[in-house]
Parts: C-alpha cells; sequence; structure tokens
C-alpha cells in the first residue's frame, strides 16, 4: 500500500482483500482479465526487471534511457513503464514517459479493470492480485497511449508473477539473494530459477551485476535454453550513469541503462547519446538512498529490508554526511528482523516504527519494547537527530518509505524529464 488513498484503488485491491484464506494469485486470471483490457493486442518491445533488490532504480533508469531513443521512423520513442510498488500514491506505478497518470486517467484505468473483472468469471479459488492487476492493466494503458517500449518491475517473482505472461526482448537482473522463500522455494536457487522463468524465446539479452555462483548458473541454464546472450555489468562498470548517486544506486542504475540498450540493438534503434545524457541525469528515484534535508537535518530515505541492505544503507550515510546518530527503521516479522536491528545497534537513536496494518512487529517489539505508528516515530526520530546533530536514517518497508516521502513532501510524479519530441 502508500501513503495517499485513491477512490480507484479499490478495483486493483479488492480481489487480494476479500480472498479466502488459503487461495493464491491466479495467473490465469490476470491473463483472462488482460484479454479483455487488450494488454496483448497490441504490446510494444518488452524489457522486464527482476531481482531482490534494486528493481526499482534499474526499470527507471531504462525507461529513461528508451526515452531518448530513436525508433524506425527517426523520432524518439515514447516508453511505458509499470513498476511495484507505488511511492506516495498508486498512480506512480504506471508512467508514460516518467510522468505518473493523472488522477483522472487513473480512475480511468481502474473503471475499466472494473469492467473487465465483471466480463471475465472467478477462475476456481485463484484471485487477481494487485501486482497482477496494475501490471496488465498498465500495460495496455501505455501501449494505447503510444508506447513504442514496456518496462516492467516483477512484483514478487519471475515466473510466479504477472510478469510471466509477457516475452521480453531482454530481461535485466539485479541482485538476487534469499528471500520471500515460502512462495518463490527452499533455497537461493529455487528464488533464482523463478525470477529467471521470465526469459522466453523472445528474449534476445540477459542483463545481469555480477552474482553469485549459483545464481550465475542459474542465468547461464535460462540464457542457453532460449539463445539469449548474457552481458555482465561489472562493479565500477558505472560510467553512463551520473556520478553523484550512491553507490549500490548507480550499480543498479547501470543494468537498467544496458538493458535499455540492448533492447534498442534488438530493435534496431538507435540511443541518442546527449539527450540519453541529459534525461538520466534528472532521473528522480526518492526512496532509494536518496538524500534530503528537512529543516535544516539530512535525512536519507532507503527500502532496505535486509541486513546486507541495512548496513549499505549506513555505509552510504556515513560516506555522505559523516556522522549518523539516529535511525528510524521499520521492519516487520516477515523480515529477518534481528539481524537488520543488529546492523543498527551502534547508534544512540533507533526507533522502531510500524507502517503496516496487515502486518506484525512482535519481534521488534521485543527487542525494543516499543513500536509506534510510522508518523509518530518519524517525528521523534527528526527531534532526535535534531538535538543530536548526527542526522537521521529512515529505511524499511516500501509502505515505510512511501509514509517518509509523503512526510518529507517529496516529488514523486515525475521519475525523469523525457526530451521534447523531435519535429517531423
Amino acid at each position: 500500500m502508500t501513503a495517499q488513498h485513491l477512490p480507484g484503488d479499490r478495483a486493483f485491491f479488492e480481489e487480494w482483500s476479500t480472498r479466502r484464506p488459503g487461495t493464491r494469485r491466479s495467473l490465469d486470471r490476470a491473463r483472462a482479465v488482460g484479454d479483455v483490457l487488450g494488454t496483448w493486442d497490441a504490446t510494444p518491445p518488452v524489457l522486464v526487471v527482476v531481482g531482490s533488490k534494486g528493481k526499482g532504480t534499474a526499470a527507471v533508469h531504462a525507461a529513461a534511457t528508451l526515452s531518448a531513443t530513436l525508433v524506425d521512423d527517426n523520432r524518439l520513442a515514447h516508453a511505458g513503464l509499470v513498476s511495484s510498488p507505488g511511492l506516495r500514491t498508486n498512480r506512480e506505478r504506471v508512467r508514460l514517459d516518467g510522468q505518473a497518470v493523472s488522477a483522472e486517467e487513473y480512475e480511468e484505468m481502474a473503471q475499466g479493470l472494473t469492467r473487465a473483472r465483471a466480463a471475465v468469471p472467478a477462475a476456481g479459488s485463484g484471485y487477481l492480485s494487485p501486482t497482477g492487476a496494475f501490471t496488465v492493466t498498465g500495460a495496455a494503458w501505455t501501449a494505447a497511449h503510444g508506447a513504442d517500449a514496456l518496462v516492467l518491475e516483477e512484483g514478487l517473482g519471475g515466473l510466479s508473477d504477472e510478469v510471466s505472461l509477457f516475452d521480453p526482448g531482454v530481461v535485466a537482473v539485479t541482485r538476487v539473494f534469499y528471500e520471500h522463500g515460502d512462495l518463490l522455494g527452499p533455497t537461493l536457487g529455487d528464488v533464482a530459477r523463478d525470477l529467471l522463468g521470465v526469459v522466453g524465446p523472445a528474449t534476445r539479452t540477459i542483463v545481469t551485476v555480477e552474482q553469485d555462483a549459483e545464481v550465475t548458473a542459474i542465468i547461464e541454464e535460462a540464457a542457453a535454453r532460449h539463445g539469449a546472450d548474457v552481458v555482465t555489468v561489472a562493479a565500477g562498470s558505472t560510467t553512463s550513469v551520473p556520478a553523484g548517486l550512491a553507490s549500490l544506486t548507480r550499480m543498479n542504475a547501470a543494468v537498467g541503462v544496458a538493458a535499455a540498450r540492448a533492447l534498442a540493438a534488438v530493435q534496431g534503434w538507435q540511443v541518442d547519446e546527449g539527450l540519453a545524457t541529459t534525461t538520466l541525469a534528472s532521473v528522480h528515484v526518492p526512496g532509494r538512498l536518496s538524500r534530503h534535508t528537512l529543516d535544516g537535518t539530512p535525512v536519507m530515505v532507503d527500502g532496505a529490508i535486509s541486513p546486507e541492505g541495512v548496513a549499505a544503507a549506513v555505509t552510504d550515510y556515513l560516506r555522505w554526511h559523516g556522522t549518523l546518530d539516529t535511525v528510524v527503521a521499520s521492519f516487520p516479522d516477515t523480515k529477518d528482523v534481528a539481524a537488520c536491528f543488529a546492523e543498527l545497534r551502534g547508534f544512540d537513536r533507533v526507533v522502531p516504527a510500524r507502517a503496516d496494518d496487515y502486518l506484525r512487529f512482535t519481534e521488534a517489539e521485543a527487542l525494543h519494547g516499543e513500536v509506534v505508528d510510522a508518523r509518530t516515530a518519524i517525528a521523534r526520530g527528526i527531534e532526535g537527530a535534531r538535538a543530536g546533530g548526527g542526522g537521521c536514517l529512515l529505511i524499511g518497508t516500501q509502505s515505510y518509505v512511501g509514509i517518509v516521502l509523503d512526510v518529507l513532501d517529496v516529488e514523486t510524479d515525475r521519475a525523469y524529464l523525457a526530451p521534447a519530441p523531435r519535429p517531423y
């Protein structure tokens, strides 16, 4: 969920919120609803982003690069982007050339989805997941509004996610680590195989960061099975993205840029290097090691939910500001709570926050004695940081990040400034 709720949200979340115990999301239902919406009537070339961390960063940089690409008739491409989750509102899940759909467009999408769902009988015990609803609806909407290319970010898994209903020309893979074992499988290999399940007959290139040996082998297996090339973006090979980004953000951005260039090559398109440089410099990725100031207090916001991610965020904050004494963190029981908080044990003030009504925070409460609602926790953290002078790190789930961005009043409607169309 996001910080702000919109009337149209109900259409996307209704089947999930009213699901019966034990039921699971249905890809068949997502496909059937997409058939009614016209999702596959004129699907543009697709680039899918999978991975355990950094997918959103890779996806927006891929879309920005494609918006600076010349297509067959020597005009600039229009890039659609469907990402997960939203930041401050769910409108931000669907973008065209970096701009989130308007409130009116979002309501029209919701009404169209409601009609499509009503036209398709419920598929047994399966339901249309929120991620699936946004994926099939967003793909249809961007295509209908002139998208020449479509970037899709997986919501949860690859083969088990609705992005697997598409046949991408390029697949981008950010860092893969063990997560969602209850859904994707009990081992790292199972997780990787599910994620790489999106590679299909149309896939010509897989772009990845350096991975563990087991994950690398699975990527190579998927590539060999479908005759795709593998391109590895090595650490430090980030010359194509702005230098001001945090180190991890730059690596994920570089994967997105490389994947977009690969899709352009597959299509016979040409990236305009000058426009790409300008467009990428305008990319705005709040909530992903993003840096802000509130009443003179330095603040960093990140969606890290693993011990490795928390440690990396702390390192990046210290590299940026030099000192840190306050952290406000939201880690529900579904994460490795003790290990995440262990990465924060050296700081004066660590405030546990509750951001999701549907998640439990009993482990955080056992460790710290109290877990307060997110807005109260953020206010306490900023007040403590202002007194201590060391700044504040706000870290946790994406729903929590959405609340943080709302409190900070961060602009989230435009992800980047697309170049102006060329005159014919």
